[in-house]
């Protein structure tokens, strides 16, 4: 019996499941090509898995961006619950939920081109859960963080849609634009360190934007 347990401990852990396996190796291709066109034969190659085992988990590619899609949301989407839940004005929790959206895309830099993209070339079906389970409730919660904030004193009347669309686009553009960022300027990655600076630089524009003058 002694033996027979030693020898469980030194088992070799178990393989993830093919799907799982699947799932990681094209958050891992696209991030490294940054892009979201990427052959399923390379993402399967990734995996060590037959390229028809995407059809048996997801039906097909779409099914397989869509699932990595929702997957990607559900951890931005659970630290947007935990942020909720703090003690704290809506204007520092408009602040922190922006910090936390670009830590999403520095994280998943393809994130945003891929739910742009189900949204816009995928079916009607898919376009509407991506909407359901994602933008709406990232809308809905920027739009009430501002208007309690408006309500409060500490956020001055502007458009809550306007302002969260031009947010979300600067929360992106570094991670949408590495050509730039390398040809242009020189900088060949994006580290913790360069997300963290841009972070800031965006934060320091955006809430000198929609905090009221006399807002702490």
């Amino acid at each position: 019996m002694e033996a027979q347990e030693k020898g469980k401990a030194r088992a070799a852990p178990q393989r993830p499941a093919a799907r799982d396996l699947l799932l990681d190796a094209a958050s891992a291709v696209m991030s490294e090509r940054q892009t979201i066109d990427v052959p399923l034969a390379d993402i399967a190659a990734r995996a060590e898995v037959n390229v028809a085992l995407v059809s048996y988990y997801f039906g097909g590619k779409d099914g397989l961006l869509l699932a990595l899609a929702k997957r990607d949301a559900a951890t931005a989407l659970g630290e947007l619950d935990r942020l909720l839940s703090l003690d704290m004005r809506p204007a520092e929790k408009l602040r922190r939920h922006i910090a936390g959206v670009i830590r999403t895309f520095f994280r998943y830099p393809y994130l945003y081109r891929l739910l742009a993209v189900l949204m816009r070339d995928s079916s009607e079906e898919n376009a509407r859960e991506i909407t359901t389970f994602f933008a709406e409730p990232l809308a809905r919660t920027a739009k009430e963080l501002m208007e309690a904030g408006i309500a409060d004193g500490t956020i001055r009347p502007m458009d809550p849609t306007l302002f969260y669309m031009a947010a979300l686009g600067a929360c992106e553009q570094i991670f949408a634009n590495r050509s730039i960022l390398k040809f242009v300027h020189g900088i060949d990655g994006i580290d913790e360190a360069l997300m963290r600076r841009y972070s800031d630089v965006v934060l320091e524009v955006l809430t000198r934007g929609y905090l009221e003058p006399t807002a702490k």
